[in-house]
């Protein structure tokens, strides 16, 4: 299915090029609302096509983009054995955030961060620039932020297992559904891994991150978790949002049943079905139009 939507390319802050797409607001004369999104790990900007387009019907207009090395960013400028997870936030997603400031001069900036979209947001310097947050299906990847049995399996799938596949793929890209439906550079991967391994995930000082776009942000924050994503429990969802330090923070937790499912999971709350859409994206609209 597709919806009209106008395909551009955005330069990030070092010049990589990054393959972007614009779903314009059906009432674009008059709206000055904008909402950027920020993938998950591994998956590609087409697959929010569905909830962009319902935005864009409620008079937002809409952006979604590749990270470097991931989809149609897939080359550029950087080699692949360079790019890292942390420069999604400060080289990629800063450039679309400029793009959008500079091209669109919105009255409202919205940011729509999805799993790894919602951790990497105060890696960009201008994070300050949006007005509300909404952080889907994210939290922290450290080990130590989950509760009972999972804690442990995720400590073996960090020590364990990450490791074991890595070493047995060739090539700059690393392969597996389990990750996202596409391939992802290696070295994002390796860095992924090790901040899962620390105390406090990427917020641990040995990273030698610039960490004080978390502490700008003063957006109102809708976070919403999802009773069976295993990938984000409340836990580490929390672990996440206590670095969103000065913001407003409101959390919702969804069980399936409560929207008349029988399972949502960590990728289904952006798949087109009607109880998705009354029970979820709605709340989202609600959340941005207060």
């Amino acid at each position: 299915m597709s919806y009209p939507h106008q395909r551009i390319t955005i330069k990030a802050t070092d010049g990589f090029e990054l393959s972007a797409m614009i779903y314009p607001a059906h009432n674009q004369t008059d709206s000055k609302k904008y909402l950027i999104i920020g993938s998950a790990f591994g998956v590609p900007q087409q697959y929010y096509k569905h909830i962009t387009n319902y935005f864009a019907e409620q008079g937002i207009s809409c952006l979604t983009f590749d990270y470097r090395g991931i989809g149609e960013s897939k080359t550029g400028l950087m080699p692949a054995q360079e790019m890292l997870m942390q420069h999604w936030g400060q080289l990629d997603l800063e450039g679309v955030i400029q793009y959008v400031e500079r091209n669109y001069r919105p009255e409202q900036l919205y940011y729509l961060g999805h799993s790894a979209g919602g951790q990497i947001l105060g890696l960009a310097p201008s994070c300050d620039k949006f007005y509300r947050v909404i952080l889907a299906a994210t939290g922290v990847g450290a080990w130590r932020a989950w509760l009972g049995a999972q804690k442990y399996l995720l400590a073996a799938m960090w020590y364990g297992l990450m490791p074991l596949m890595m070493l047995l793929q060739r090539g700059d890209f690393f392969h597996s559904k389990m990750l996202g439906p596409i391939p992802v550079p290696k070295h994002a991967v390796k860095q992924w891994v090790e901040w899962a391994k620390s105390e406090d995930y990427l917020f641990t000082a040995k990273h030698g991150l610039d960490l004080t776009g978390y502490k700008n942000i003063k957006a109102e924050i809708y976070a919403l978790t999802i009773s069976d994503d295993w990938y984000a429990p409340q836990s580490s969802r929390d672990a996440l949002l206590a670095h969103y330090s000065n913001s407003h923070r409101e959390t919702q937790y969804i069980l399936p049943q409560d929207v008349g499912l029988k399972k949502i999971g960590h990728f289904g709350l952006f798949r087109k079905k009607q109880e998705i859409v009354n029970g979820i994206w709605q709340p989202m609209i609600n959340f941005l139009n207060q």
